[in-house]
């Protein structure tokens, strides 16, 4: 078995050579930057949220609370998706008699499902838009 102790050791990369090798990524990156704008350029945009306001607060009916513009439609539907989740739990709890729903959790159930509507609202107003 030979002993291979006393060979020299490869030497590290100097600071040119890993230089040149950032550069020439940096190019890569940039043409592959540039070829995927030129490829997106005429994609179709996802659809998203348009603003959407709800819950009136006043004898003036203002609105409180809005759906943010921009968001991704799948992002907002999988969000009210969960909202009537957990409204429809706790509504199957107290229709099985395991949750007495008092007014204020009436009231918090109702504003979940005004969240979760509104949140569809925005996005269906967003997909006309798109059209």
């Amino acid at each position: 078995m030979k002993n291979n102790r006393h060979e020299k050791a490869p030497s590290a990369p100097t600071l040119e050579a890993y230089e040149a090798v950032n550069i020439s990524e940096d190019i890569h990156m940039t043409k592959h930057t540039e070829v995927n704008e030129k490829l997106n350029a005429g994609a179709v945009k996802a659809p998203v949220t348009v603003p959407l306001s709800f819950v009136r607060c006043n004898v003036e009916r203002q609105d409180l609370y809005s759906v943010c513009p921009g968001v991704p439609a799948v992002d907002a539907l999988n969000q009210a998706s969960f909202i009537l989740h957990s409204v429809r739990s706790a509504l199957e709890d107290a229709g099985m008699a395991g949750l007495i729903v008092t007014p204020s959790q009436a009231w918090l159930l109702h504003m979940a499902v005004e969240s979760a509507k509104a949140a569809i609202d925005s996005v269906t107003e967003g997909l006309e838009k798109a059209r």
